[in-house]
């Protein structure tokens, strides 16, 4: 009587066991755990006619303590923000290290940031692409399309701008320019519509502007008119 009672005991343990209750098995499936950004130092200078530099600090644990080092100077110990981050302005240009105090062992070196890449644009051309057909009806608006190319070196994001004097239209935007050459995207203007074909053959003119960049002096194509062919009649 005692043993049967016993086994009857022990099957809802051993059930119990088998299969935990929904909430407890989501609290006992270890979440995802994200992989720590590699501790990094990042030194850049402040520019102008100075030789200090910026300090810029990213990966390491939040809140930890560290010693920044500065071979044959002083050394200071802070403590990085709770993302891991830290930075130092108009520092003294020299060798630097980051020793860390907790959470970690060791030492990161600081690098140079990566210097930035030069621009020079030389010549600025356009050309207009649509219409493409022989004639058009000069009794309704007509759009003309136009590109531009940029001749120069360096590769990196510049400024251009498209002006239409006539019009007044303007589209400023930015774009990337790679050695030797790089055209730009396309500019619309629509050229008005004549009442009666013995008016003027409607015109647009269009000129792209490369404004200055850093050091380098900015650029501007000739202006370009686009004066459209009418059908007869138009």
């Amino acid at each position: 009587m005692n043993r049967q009672r016993r086994c009857a005991l022990l099957v809802p343990l051993l059930a119990s066991a088998v299969a935990l209750p929904p909430t407890l098995a989501a609290q006992a499936t270890p979440s995802a755990v994200q992989t720590p950004t590699a501790p990094a130092c990042q030194l850049s200078p402040v520019g102008g006619t100075s030789s200090n530099v910026n300090m810029a600090l990213t990966g390491f644990r939040p809140n930890q303590k560290i010693t920044i080092i500065r071979i044959g100077g002083r050394s200071t110990n802070t403590t990085v923000d709770g993302q891991g981050k830290f930075s130092a302005r108009n520092l003294r240009d020299g060798t630097y290290n980051i020793k860390l105090l907790s959470g970690g062992h060791g030492s990161i070196s600081c690098k140079d940031a990566p210097a930035p890449v030069s621009v020079n644009i030389t010549d600025a051309d356009v050309a207009a692409t649509k219409p493409d057909t022989p004639t058009v009806p000069c009794n309704q608006p007509t759009p003309v399309t136009f590109v531009g190319t940029l001749t120069g070196t360096g590769t990196g994001d510049i400024k251009i701008a498209w002006v239409s004097p006539d019009t007044g239209k303007r589209s400023e935007r930015t774009m990337k320019f790679t050695e030797p050459s790089t055209k730009t995207a396309e500019f619309v203007v629509t050229a008005p519509a004549r009442s009666n074909p013995t008016e003027p053959r409607p015109t647009v003119k269009v000129q792209l502007l490369v404004p200055r960049q850093g050091a380098e002096t900015g650029v501007s194509s000739a202006v370009l008119p686009v004066t459209l062919v009418c059908a007869s009649g138009t």
